[in-house]
């Protein structure tokens, strides 16, 4: 059995995009354990994908009139797990389905294997004033404290990603302003420049900072800042589907202004397609090597990734250094 660390066994983590659920029940995993997301007569359900007569998988069946029915014997459950319905029957027996809690916030439906309160979200993903979307690639290859410090890590672009977000042999000095505490780990880069990539130079346009922020245990959002504030914000909640696997809800906000908001989303997808290949290509990689891992100079949020995950709270700390970026 594997032992998860404290903080992400506690967590809470989108199962499915709410407006997506309609007749057919989703195959969901969470912490190894099989799940099923299905639309409830009273709103989003996740059940552990198991019927409790025969132990076949509900995800299996289909969903009729809010209740999710069984392929095998056609028991139908409803969002709480109760058996409503046997066919061939009058009588119901006194047998539930395991239900998890289940609350919709910021357009997804998150649940959770524990009893923890829910967590603190990043406000852009539910700021109306901007256009927003979640883009839900499929689950890959990855750890998943690994896939959080990779979205939050300075140092890579250049390699990994060059042109398309840095370039690759053009670095300049940049002044990282760091802050660490129980609640989470932030840094900001002050760039006071024009971005430098492709994708930067199409949405961005003259940049002052940017900015990578932990949400514990596993929620990073790295935003993009010009003179008149936000430019781009990509915030990533990393779900833990099993040992080694992990999938994406990521989440895009940009100010409203002359591009229609489906045009930039096309536009955004189509240019992170690649970046998120390269991504997963390194991390696939990566989650075939065990560690431990060395602390380098530009890993200035790596170490409290790491320790909020296994619920320990970093000493507060706020500090400046000097990189070329």
């Amino acid at each position: 059995m594997v032992s998860w660390p404290a903080a992400v066994a506690a967590g809470w983590y989108p199962v499915a995009v709410a407006a997506r659920l309609g007749r057919r029940p989703l195959a969901r995993r969470l912490l190894d354990e099989p799940l099923v997301v299905f639309a409830g007569a009273g709103g989003p359900a996740v059940l552990r994908d198991r019927c409790p007569h025969r132990a076949m998988p509900l995800s299996a069946g289909r969903v009729d009139a809010g209740r999710i029915v069984c392929p095998y014997h056609g028991w139908a459950f409803d969002g709480a797990g109760t058996c409503r319905h046997v066919p061939g029957s009058t009588g119901v027996p006194a047998v539930r389905a395991d239900a998890l809690p289940t609350r919709v916030a910021a357009g997804l439906v998150w649940t959770t294997l524990s009893d923890a309160p829910f967590p603190r979200l990043p406000a852009v993903m539910e700021d109306a004033t901007l256009d927003r979307f979640w883009w839900t690639p499929r689950a890959s290859a990855a750890r998943v404290l690994d896939a959080v410090e990779n979205h939050l890590d300075p140092a890579h672009p250049h390699h990994v990603h060059p042109w398309i977000v840095r370039a690759p042999h053009r670095r300049r000095r940049t002044r990282v302003l760091v802050t660490i505490d129980a609640a989470g780990a932030e840094a900001t880069y002050v760039e006071e420049r024009r971005a430098g990539g492709l994708l930067s130079r199409l949405f961005e346009g003259y940049r002052t900072t940017s900015t990578g922020r932990l949400f514990p245990p596993t929620i990073a959002d790295v935003r993009f800042d010009g003179p008149d504030g936000l430019r781009l914000s990509i915030a990533v909640v990393f779900v833990p589907e099993a040992t080694g696997v992990t999938r994406p809800y990521a989440h895009f906000a940009t100010p409203r202004g002359r591009w229609p908001a489906g045009v930039k989303r096309a536009l955004l997808t189509a240019f992170h397609y690649p970046i998120l290949m390269q991504d997963r290509r390194v991390l696939a990689r990566q989650a075939t090597r065990a560690g431990p891992y060395a602390t380098g100079p530009l890993d200035f949020l790596g170490p409290a990734i790491w320790s909020l995950a296994h619920g320990t709270a970093p000493p507060p700390d706020s500090y400046e250094a000097e990189i070329w970026l």
